[in-house]
């Protein structure tokens, strides 16, 4: 599959702390094939330029086409990429609490959606014919590094709730529990809960276990580490627990998507 790809990774705040990427994909050939998403742990804003592509989740049977540009929250099940053009993506890939700063809206209500971004933030409509009138990668992370800038500038929520930032960046959080996550970051487990769904866009167990399956997923796509020993390194109970953690949030069991798996972790392709 013949395609440009761009990729961009701020190294200056507050875009850092906020945008883990800004990526491009463009098919320079029309291949029809079926892409399956399986949650990644991140929102993105998605500009779509192509023609004819549609998405369905697990157990739809009818497709929807994509916006022309779309904000999609944490995903919790898959979803699926009915690609029947050359696909033209432009993606702002953010860390989830991204969301509630930029937008001031709970992560957890853009969680599973795909919402059409003028829904949310008419400023997106310019952003979109910006992006659309520019005439490279450069000029289009450009205006929308000014577009972030401008919307996150009055606002204090950044430094106000680093604790957030700093739990979320934590390697260490698959191997403690709520009351250890409530003492580490000295904050009462209620309110730590109530944090975490209004930025993470879950609570705090649920944050542990996603955290767990992410981190399994992407060891899966190291060199040499065995089912066993990915079960250990990752806190599960056992490899049961692992397995039924897996499945939960991507409809597969390890085993089957090591079968399944190409280079990009949580991508699935299948060519018609």
């Amino acid at each position: 599959m013949e395609r440009n790809v761009h990729i961009f990774q701020p190294n200056t705040s507050p875009e850092n702390i906020l945008i883990r990427q800004i990526w491009c994909i463009w098919d320079m050939q029309l291949i029809n094939r079926t892409e399956t998403i399986l949650p990644k742990g991140t929102a993105e804003i998605i500009f779509n330029f192509s023609d004819d592509i549609g998405y369905f989740r697990l157990h739809e049977e009818d497709t929807v086409s994509l916006p022309k540009y779309f904000i999609n929250g944490v995903n919790f099940t898959p979803y699926h990429l009915s690609i029947r053009s050359k696909q033209h993506f432009l993606g702002i890939q953010f860390n989830v609490f991204a969301l509630k700063y930029i937008f001031n809206i709970p992560t957890l209500e853009f969680n599973d959606q795909v919402l059409e971004g003028s829904l949310i933030c008419k400023s997106l409509d310019i952003l979109a014919e910006q992006l659309s009138a520019a005439s490279s990668f450069q000029q289009q992370v450009e205006v929308i590094l000014l577009w972030l800038r401008n919307k996150v500038k009055s606002s204090s929520l950044l430094g106000a709730n680093n604790r957030i930032i700093q739990l979320h960046a934590d390697p260490d959080i698959i191997n403690l529990s709520v009351l250890d996550l409530s003492e580490k970051y000295n904050v009462t487990p209620r309110h730590l809960s109530r944090l975490c769904n209004d930025y993470l866009g879950m609570c705090t167990e649920e944050i542990i276990l996603y955290k767990k399956y992410l981190a399994a997923l992407y060891q899966m796509h190291q060199p040499h580490p065995s089912l066993t020993e990915i079960t250990y390194n990752c806190n599960f109970y056992d490899q049961a627990h692992f397995t039924r953690t897996f499945k939960l949030f991507t409809g597969l069991t390890p085993r089957q998507y090591k079968k399944t798996m190409g280079e990009l972790p949580g991508h699935i392709f299948n060519f018609s």
